[in-house]
């Protein structure tokens, strides 16, 4: 069994926060630009790395693993984890639009339609990472293949997008056309998450140690540039513009590499607080469910839910958060749904983040310090 990398528990935690809060934030970035503006752009920009570190995360996962070149547990185990929960998850968006619109005739077209886009705009994740595990097989064996120097040109070739993005969003746009290559285009694959995917196996395979204050210096740094390079292009177009803020390629995926580095040399070692709160074998389902119920949070309480100031969007992000995760924790109790909703089979969830792993869990501690005293 292949070691348990503690510091990925940090990341999908960062990540899961931030996708919802990139939601969350999504309407006052495109009010009026003032001090909530602001605070709310810091942290959204800090927020847009969550998609390139899922996508570096199931990378290295996939990529390092012996199992990939397997197809059989490509198509039999890990396929259908993405798979069935994605056509579960897509009934219960289409039935929230029903809900909303009352006609069956749009029901039936938007199922039809699901299979050839997502149902909920957050699903195209999904659908790109499916994509990715089919291709996994061809790519792990590809790069087992290759010497040192083969090595070195597929990583020129994953990182060559971002860098020329980056010098591209900073140049005034008359000198856009001094980067703009057609065939630098050519080589940002999926829109650049696989250039992001295969990133993450190098970024986790670094041996050296980088000291610390390097890579706080470089990550704040490069976050000041997309946040003020977000700022700087909202402005002098006078609507929210978010082209340094790209998730596929840039400055957002160079900061996600920083973030990476920087929690496997410091928080690489087993963590108490998620074996207390299991919310990493939920993330995915939380995913699932974080866009929908925020659409029901603003349908059914839209003055509740009115998220204008910096605030507001921190504590709408944390209420999500919680409700998705205490009820996808019950749900996965749910021996039948259980698989449907979270990718994990029941005993899988028993024996990692469901009521009956919690149950456990004090149960065992009660015996333990009662046998104690």
């Amino acid at each position: 069994m292949k070691k348990h990398i503690h510091y990925f528990d940090h990341l999908r935690l960062i990540a899961a926060l931030s996708v919802i809060y990139m939601h969350v934030a999504s309407t006052p970035l495109r009010g009026v630009v003032g001090t909530n503006w602001k605070l709310i752009n810091i942290f959204t920009c800090f927020g847009f790395t969550a998609v390139p570190l899922f996508f570096m995360m199931s990378g290295y996962l996939m990529l390092s693993s012996t199992k990939t070149e397997d197809l059989g547990t490509l198509f039999k185990k890990r396929l259908p984890k993405l798979v069935i929960p994605l056509v579960g998850w897509t009934v219960v968006a289409l039935l929230w639009k029903y809900y909303q619109d009352r006609s069956l005739i749009n029901f039936a077209d938007r199922l039809i339609e699901s299979l050839r886009s997502p149902a909920a705009v957050h699903f195209w994740y999904i659908y790109t990472l499916v994509a990715l595990y089919i291709l996994s097989p061809i790519l792990c064996a590809a790069l087992r293949s290759l010497d040192k120097k083969g090595h070195a040109l597929v990583l020129a070739i994953a990182v060559i997008p971002s860098v020329f993005y980056m010098i591209q969003v900073l140049l005034p746009t008359s000198l856009d056309k001094l980067v703009n290559f057609d065939i630098v285009s050519k080589l940002t694959f999926f829109n650049g998450h696989l250039n992001t995917f295969v990133l993450g196996y190098y970024v986790c395979n670094i041996k050296k140690k980088i000291p610390n204050w390097i890579l706080v210096v470089s990550g704040l740094t490069v976050l000041s540039v997309i946040v003020c390079g977000t700022y700087y292009l909202t402005i002098k177009n006078g609507t929210y513009t978010d082209t340094f803020q790209s998730q596929a390629k840039g400055f957002e995926v160079l900061l996600a590499a920083i973030l990476m580095v920087f929690f496997k040399q410091n928080f690489n070692n087993e963590s108490k607080f998620f074996k207390l709160v299991p919310i990493v074998p939920l993330s995915m389902s939380i995913y699932f469910m974080h866009n929908i119920l925020l659409s029901m949070m603003v349908y059914f309480a839209p003055g509740m839910f009115a998220v204008k100031s910096f605030w507001d969007t921190i504590e709408v992000t944390l209420l999500n958060f919680l409700i998705c995760f205490f009820t996808m924790k019950t749900v996965a109790t749910i021996k039948p749904i259980c698989y449907l909703a979270t990718g994990m089979s029941y005993k899988t969830a028993c024996e990692s983040c469901n009521w009956v792993y919690t149950y456990n869990r004090v149960k065992g501690w009660f015996t333990k310090n009662t046998s104690v005293t």
